[in-house]
């Protein structure tokens, strides 16, 4: 919680805090909206059972397939799974015992704001705006690209006879970037409403603060569903301080299917859009152009 670095302790009370339960999600209409949201990155990901075919040297159909739209193919490291525990501490990294993870592939838009990442166990569809420039096509945008391309590898994985498809995890991940004062670093509590000074003392204000909060999703999915909320100091491609403010809903969907995974993708949008304007001061939502 930063508590011991800050000096600055987390006002949450948990009798005031909203459970949010399936008829608190509402249309998108029902949702606060913003003018000029602070999102520099969203990513739309499953995870599913790893199929040892989808090796990249067998994936030359789905890159001609996708040329026209991601021209440019990069390889990466592949991502370690990453699984909710059963208990509140750490979120769990597991270790595949059996033949090692297969590269990870980037497929990039020529302007490099869209990217799908591929690996024998996973898909990600990320929008990115922090380093283009592009504005923010909003979540059901993203959310069609997200549903095109796993349609596309689920008919691959099936041309092929791959195996099935069991997605065990989903995460939504939202990457806000917050434009701050150069002196104003050791100050949260203008960013978050629930944070404060808690009185003088002789160390002054902190340069910097870090934070890292965990929250519990009530009725999405399969238990543990949870909210992960970071806020960093970074600095931007130019090189230009900003602050960071990370938001993540990762769990398991009610079951292993597609239909499954988007209703948690879904339901974990409309928590998050929800708790990042409950979790943030008013006087940044006025600078955000906050209409609802």
């Amino acid at each position: 919680m930063a508590e011991a670095a800050s000096g600055r302790v987390p006002m949450i009370q948990r009798s005031d805090r909203p459970q949010w339960t399936a008829s608190h999600r509402g249309h998108v209409s029902d949702l606060p909206e913003f003018g000029k949201p602070p999102v520099a990155e969203v990513a739309l990901g499953v995870q599913f059972r790893q199929l040892y075919g989808m090796r990249a040297i067998e994936l030359s159909e789905l890159r001609t397939r996708w040329a026209h739209e991601y021209p440019v193919v990069e390889e990466q490291p592949p991502l370690a799974p990453v699984i909710e525990g059963p208990t509140g501490g750490p979120t769990t990294v597991q270790f595949v015992l059996g033949p090692p993870l297969m590269s990870r592939l980037w497929f990039l838009s020529e302007d490099r704001s869209s990217l799908v990442q591929l690996q024998p166990d996973r898909l990600v569809v990320n929008w990115r705006g922090l380093a283009t420039g592009s504005v923010y096509p909003r979540y059901p945008q993203v959310r069609k690209v997200f549903e095109r391309r796993w349609s596309d590898v689920a008919q691959f994985v099936g041309e092929r006879q791959l195996g099935s498809l069991e997605i065990t995890q989903c995460e939504l991940n939202y990457i806000n970037v917050i434009d701050w004062p150069p002196d104003e670093f050791g100050h949260l509590e203008l960013l978050l409403r629930n944070w404060r000074e808690d009185g003088a003392h002789h160390l002054g204000a902190p340069q910097q603060v870090r934070i890292a909060m965990v929250f519990d999703v009530a009725d999405l999915g399969r238990p543990p569903v949870r909210m992960h909320v970071s806020a960093d100091p970074a600095q931007r491609p130019d090189g230009t301080q900003t602050l960071f403010l990370t938001i993540t809903v990762r769990g398991a969907p009610a079951s292993a299917t597609f239909e499954n995974a988007m209703e948690f993708l879904d339901g974990a949008h409309d928590h998050l859009v929800r708790s990042f304007a409950e979790l943030t001061a008013e006087t940044m939502h006025a600078k955000w152009e906050r209409r609802r």
